[in-house]
């Protein structure tokens, strides 16, 4: 086995591993990052590699420069405002690390980028199970009521395991040939992840649920003829679990803490977060360009409770929404790159939607609804703020959109081996009417000659 051929298995089991390890090993996400990281600064050590991983940014320039921006805001803040941290710059550091990993993983056959899918698969399933055991004995993380695992709360949790059963489901191939069993397994799946968010009681995950379902319908044929009994059950399954108490729970606690915040107690989970965004758009105002820095909202805050401009519950590290903590902390400038980490991210697999091969047309969907969800969560929690979250966002986006490219590869090298083949028989047959051209006259020039 050559060297560019181990590369290529070793970088396509870790890039399956990580989605799988991601709920059920702490620090398994980032390990499988920087396996593929090592391995393509290995890959990009050959000329030939360069020359590839050139023409792939030069055809998704405007992918690279949204991994780029916020890591590059904070540096800056890091080195030359001297208001940013090197721990807030930790996870961030995965989007900019990602780039060389996607000219490696792009370079991949399709079969092997195909086993993410099956990556998201384990992934469910060992989230779900994990959320059993931990119902059967309650003593562990956080007991019965919500759960969570030994190295993150309830909230990214049931956000994550949410994710990963539906992208379980649907990176199922839009070409029709799956079979009766790996259907069945990926529907396991999706039900072990909505099961262990629905156990997490992650409400704000939950308003994901319909673009989720979207996503992962859309663009079969075998929907478009089935769409009314499907829809039928889903309306069905869904009357089924709101009507359960942990449902019912949460959704009252909302109605009950938005009532608490209009009487003037903000001693809520809702009213906590209203009083950290007001404080973070305060923040804001005073600090209108760059923000407060990364990693300094929690000082910040605590400054404005000393001035009386806020009760001392928002002295937090986080604002509980990704676009009020890069709203403080990072200013204009950031919320422009946030949003253009979601455009530039969101639009390659936007565009790849409906195109005619079901590969890449499974593989769009698929990243839409990993940076849609992500978008989605990130409204009520802070996604990109922890480690294990952004380097899944990273690696899990790079993949995606290696899936794509390598597609696109080897159909253009189809094209032209059948355009070779089609143009060997055109001069085949030219060569043929030729020499029976020629034979014809000398044959007649022998008629005539007999004459």
């Amino acid at each position: 086995m050559n060297t560019a051929r181990t590369l290529g298995v070793v970088a396509a089991a870790a890039a399956a591993l990580s989605p799988a390890l991601m709920l059920s090993l702490r620090g398994g996400t980032g390990y499988c990052f920087f396996v593929i990281l090592a391995l393509s600064l290995v890959y990009l050590c050959n000329g030939k590699h360069r020359a590839r991983a050139a023409q792939l940014y030069r055809r998704n320039r405007f992918w690279v420069w949204a991994m780029l921006g916020m890591p590059l805001i904070v540096f800056f803040q890091i080195v030359v405002l001297r208001t940013g941290t090197f721990p807030a710059l930790d996870p961030l550091l995965r989007l900019a690390l990602v780039v060389p990993c996607f000219f490696l993983l792009a370079s991949l056959d399709v079969r092997q980028l195909r086993h993410v899918g099956w990556g998201f698969v384990a992934g469910a399933l060992l989230a779900g199970a994990w959320v059993m055991y931990q119902l059967a004995h309650p003593n562990l993380a956080y007991g019965a009521v919500r759960v969570g695992n030994a190295f993150t709360n309830p909230i990214p949790f049931g956000d994550t395991a949410l994710i990963l059963g539906f992208m379980a489901f649907g990176a199922l191939s839009r070409d029709g040939s799956a079979k009766w069993p790996e259907i069945a397994i990926r529907i396991l799946a999706l039900l072990a992840g909505g099961y262990a968010s629905y156990a997490s009681g992650a409400r704000g995950g939950w308003i994901a649920v319909p673009f989720l379902l979207w996503a992962a319908l859309a663009g079969r044929h075998w929907f478009v003829k089935a769409r009314v009994p499907i829809l039928c059950i889903l309306i069905v399954c869904v009357a089924a679990v709101a009507s359960t108490k942990v449902v019912d729970t949460r959704v009252e606690a909302i109605r009950s803490d938005l009532q608490a915040f209009y009487k003037g107690n903000s001693d809520t989970s809702v009213g906590v977060r209203f009083d950290l965004w007001r404080a973070a758009v305060r923040l804001y105002v005073h600090h209108p360009v760059l923000g407060v820095g990364r990693g300094r909202l929690e000082s910040a805050m605590r400054s404005l409770v000393e001035q009386g401009k806020g009760p001392e519950m928002i002295i937090n590290g986080r604002a509980h929404s990704e676009f009020f903590s890069v709203l403080a902390e990072m200013g204009t400038i950031g919320v422009i790159a946030l949003l253009s980490l979601y455009a530039g991210t969101f639009r390659p697999f936007w565009r790849e939607r409906h195109n005619p091969d079901p590969h890449i047309a499974t593989a769009a969907y698929t990243g839409i609804m990993l940076i849609g969800s992500t978008v989605i969560f990130g409204l009520t929690i802070d996604v990109l703020t922890l480690v294990m979250n952004a380097a899944f966002f990273a690696l899990t986006g790079a993949t995606l959109l290696a899936w794509i490219e390598a597609r696109k590869r080897e159909l253009a090298e189809a094209d032209r081996a059948s355009a070779a083949t089609v143009g060997a028989r055109q001069e085949a047959y030219a060569g043929a009417a030729l020499i029976a051209s020629n034979r014809g006259r000398h044959d007649e020039k022998n008629v005539a000659t007999d004459a």
